[in-house]
């Protein structure tokens, strides 16, 4: 029975804090001019997930942000269609789960809903304190207030944003003295030092948040024959979003010293040349506590300690003028640079050539040592946003491939890691893996695995640390199917065996049972060739049914064929 014209129907769904919901159709037919809109929130203020009609939901899958979800179902005075039947999907169990456009009430039903990403917890002000904290999932809110004698600045509430990306409207808030002066004021968003033999950086409002959209850029030159080092005394920037960029000179030589964001104080940076330029570059979105940063003057009379790489080991100690180092990574790790660098001087100045190498964990590679490790980018850090990470692992074939975990921890629902049993994506599907369970050991049946790591613009986790190892096969390959017929058996460990049969028709060519056995070369192997199913010149059938096929069937037939084919019923028929 259709739905009535002129109809405005809402539906509200609400499921326990910090819970989802999926929603889908099993029927949907509307007739054109009548519509079903579904708000990701409690009411039609929040963002539309989508606006259907005709038939637009069918194969359809909505997944919210938060814990409610509202529709809005309108009718106009034209044609009426079958209407819809929507399902929300709730893992634990289903409560008032069906939505219907019959329904004339509003259904708001308490469920149990899958788990929600969350936004990290944002902390507490110096000098303040929560009065209020409702979680750290969308829609949900903290409000501060700061102690007696401070006084708030900022946004005293922060509330969780729905979408994609989980982030807080608002930086966390400070608590400043009534009688101190603003210390936030002291801190520019750029500047020149020249000639001063020391002094301090810092970003705009430190220790507070800076602010979004900044673009600032700070000169430090010091007498001609020294050079310029950098240490940093605190570091906390959005990371792959807020940059510091530092350049031996001026941007335009194009000697970067260093790309810097995240939460990792960072180690120091020398100049080879008497200047240096710090850019640091904000985006529109979360703000973090920024830096500080102490530089100082120094003559140059040998090439600075190029350092240990992290993940790494240097071999050499020597920095005058022709001496040389020689760099290699831990194991997983792949040197980004040359392993050997000569210490230079060209008058005043003293600087490795090459600059030294870094160590880090790569995005991907083809590996093919009978043993190595796998690690996510900027392991053991957190890996970096919207990464698309492919490994294929490939090793002699009288091999297949065991895979442990060492460690494992991404963002679940939004981060993966694909492990396909062959050479690529098209293989078959060994698991996807999430969250920070520690899967447990997992081996190929050939001697190739592909393994394919998604993630996505928002929350990094630690990331994982993969050990794989070649192992001799112990079971034979997959002898595969045969044409026109069907096998019974998927085991193919030695002793097992696998039969085949022909569709009715056909005859079987060959020994229909195989057995895997260990061959005189010492690999495993089935027994016998793989039989065929033939479609004969010519059979005898008995029996109340059955099946007659040309030679060759479903080939053509060949020339020269006298065939006969007798065929024997009971007697009543």
């Amino acid at each position: 029975m259709n739905y009535d014209n002129n109809h405005e129907c809402i539906y509200s769904i609400q499921v326990q804090a910090g819970k989802g919901i999926n929603i889908s159709a099993r029927t949907f037919h509307l007739a054109q001019g009548d519509m079903l809109k579904i708000y990701d929130g409690k009411d039609n203020t929040a963002h539309v997930l989508g606006a259907f009609t005709g038939s637009a939901m069918l194969g359809t899958t909505l997944i919210s942000t938060s814990n409610h979800l509202w529709l809005e179902f309108y009718t106009d005075g034209e044609a009426t269609g079958e209407g819809f039947k929507l399902v929300y999907s709730i893992p634990d169990r289903f409560h008032c789960g069906i939505v219907e456009a019959m329904l004339r009430n509003m259904c708001a039903p308490t469920l149990v809903g899958f788990e929600l990403s969350h936004c990290e917890d944002p902390g507490v002000p110096q000098f303040g304190f929560k009065v209020s904290d409702q979680g750290h999932f969308a829609g949900s809110t903290i409000t501060y207030r700061c102690n007696p004698g401070y006084t708030l600045h900022g946004s005293s509430v922060l509330k969780c944003m729905t979408g994609e990306r989980r982030a807080w409207d608002n930086p966390l808030p400070s608590c400043i003295g009534l009688l101190s002066s603003p210390p936030f004021n002291a801190a520019e968003c750029g500047g020149r030092f020249k000639g001063e033999s020391s002094g301090r950086i810092l970003s705009p409002g430190y220790p507070f948040p800076y602010d979004n959209n900044l673009r600032c850029t700070w000169v430090i030159e010091v007498d001609s024959g020294n050079i310029v080092s950098l240490q940093f005394l605190a570091f906390d920037t959005e990371a792959s979003h807020d940059i510091l960029k530092v350049w031996d000179g001026p941007p335009e030589n194009e000697m970067s010293l260093r790309e810097l964001s995240g939460s990792l104080l960072p180690e120091g940076i020398h100049s080879t040349l008497n200047q240096v330029t710090i850019q640091f570059e904000t985006d529109f979105y979360i703000s973090k506590s920024g830096f500080a940063i102490e530089f100082s003057s120094s003559v140059a009379t040998a090439c600075r300690d190029p350092g240990v790489p992290m993940n790494g080991s240097r071999n050499g100690d020597g920095r005058e003028p022709g001496d040389t180092v020689t760099f290699q990574c831990d194991p997983g790790y792949e040197l980004q640079g040359d392993m050997k660098i000569t210490c230079i001087q060209v008058e005043n100045r003293y600087y490795w050539q090459p600059s030294p190498p870094v160590c880090i964990a790569p995005c991907g590679g083809n590996l093919t040592g009978s043993s190595g490790f796998i690690l996510s980018p900027n392991y053991p850090h957190p890996y970096p946003h919207s990464k698309d990470c492919d490994w294929l692992i490939a090793v002699n074939s009288d091999y297949v491939l065991s895979l442990a975990f060492i460690s494992f921890s991404i963002e679940p629902n939004y981060d993966f890691l694909y492990i396909y049993d062959g050479p690529d994506s098209s293989s078959p599907l060994i698991g996807s893996f999430q969250d920070s369970k520690l899967p447990e050991r997992i081996e190929s049946s050939s001697n190739t695995m592909y393994l394919a790591f998604r993630s996505d613009g928002s929350v990094s986790y630690a990331g994982f640390h993969l050990e794989y190892k070649a192992k001799l096969r112990e079971s034979c390959f997959d002898p595969g199917s045969v044409m026109n017929g069907t096998r019974l058996g998927s085991d193919y460990k030695l002793g097992s065996t696998v039969t085949f049969y022909c569709e009715p028709g056909y005859v079987l060519q060959g020994y229909s049972t195989l057995t895997c056995i260990m061959g005189d070369d010492g690999r495993p192997g089935w027994n016998r060739v793989l039989p065929s199913c033939q479609a004969p010149c010519g059979s005898r059938s008995t029996g109340t049914e059955g099946t007659v096929l040309s030679p060759n069937y479903p080939r053509n037939y060949t020339a020269g064929h006298s065939c006969v084919y007798a065929i024997s019923v009971p007697r009543e028929f």
